[in-house]
């Protein structure tokens, strides 16, 4: 393992996803529906993972190189515990990768058609979304790339940041801004064969976007709202964000920034 380029390649890292043991690479497991789970206390039962993936970020470090997905080894007992075991690098230069998530979740389980095989990886400045293959969890394929100009053309959206699978398959993202990088951004939904197929309509009422999680069995969901992406890039450079300021001095003077909580009625999305 090339240790130091890994580490300089994962400085902004941001995210790291696990393949449940035995689960992912499994012939068996194409049959099923995936590692999904009734309860918390269900996925609690489970074994220990042996693989995690990793976003390697280059954007702002200088390196002329695509971002990649590290697939890591973290099984303790292994020789090859803590070393990067395959990199899936991106197609092009400038993504950001970011948060990203799976294709289907517990919120899908038993439902044997929604299987659990595929990341759907933003990229944070590129505005493209990666479908990535992980059958094979050692040896990650990408699968699909959606660019940002198509989601821009259907949707009039932009940023994508936090993803989350849906119960009926559907994938759900959180948009940080409309076509022209400015506020209020909204939420983007893909099919189960990764189609764009538009917007969640209760997202016009919001005035920014940022993260969210939902709860279905109480009908609930949470988002926050933080920064239009034209006014963050243009703010957040090393010369206004220095190691002694903090977060709310570095965003200072921006304007039209929010920190606050929304609360939606998950059906019928209001």
């Amino acid at each position: 393992m090339k240790r130091r380029e890994f580490l300089k390649g994962s400085l902004a890292a941001a995210t790291t996803l696990m393949a449940t043991r035995g689960s992912m690479g499994d012939p068996g497991h194409a049959a099923c529906c995936g590692p999904t789970y009734a309860s918390p206390a269900e996925a609690m039962k489970s074994p220990p993972e042996t693989l995690a993936f990793a976003p390697a970020i280059y954007v702002g470090t200088g390196v002329n190189r695509p971002d990649y997905m590290a697939t890591v080894y973290v099984d303790p007992s292994s020789k090859t515990y803590s070393q990067v075991i395959h990199r899936l690098a991106m197609p092009n230069i400038g993504d950001e990768l970011h948060h990203y998530g799976w294709n289907a979740c517990s919120s899908c389980h038993g439902h044997a058609d929604h299987r659990r095989q595929y990341l759907v990886v933003p990229g944070l400045t590129s505005g493209r979304i990666h479908i990535v293959d992980a059958l094979d969890p050692r040896k990650l394929k990408m699968h699909k790339v959606i660019e940002a100009d198509e989601i821009r053309k259907k949707t009039n959206l932009s940023t994508p940041h936090t993803v989350h699978c849906l119960a009926d398959g559907t994938i759900m993202l959180s948009m940080l801004g409309d076509g022209d990088g400015e506020a209020p951004g909204g939420f983007l939904l893909l099919n189960q064969d990764f189609e764009v197929t538009g917007r969640w309509k209760a997202d016009l009422a919001m005035k920014f976007n940022y993260d969210f999680w939902y709860q279905p069995r109480h009908n609930v969901m949470i988002s926050s709202e933080w920064l239009p992406p034209i006014r963050s890039a243009r703010a957040l450079s090393l010369k206004t964000c220095r190691p002694a300021n903090t977060v709310s001095r570095c965003i200072s003077g921006i304007g039209k920034s929010r920190r606050s909580f929304r609360p939606w009625t998950w059906a019928p999305r209001d």
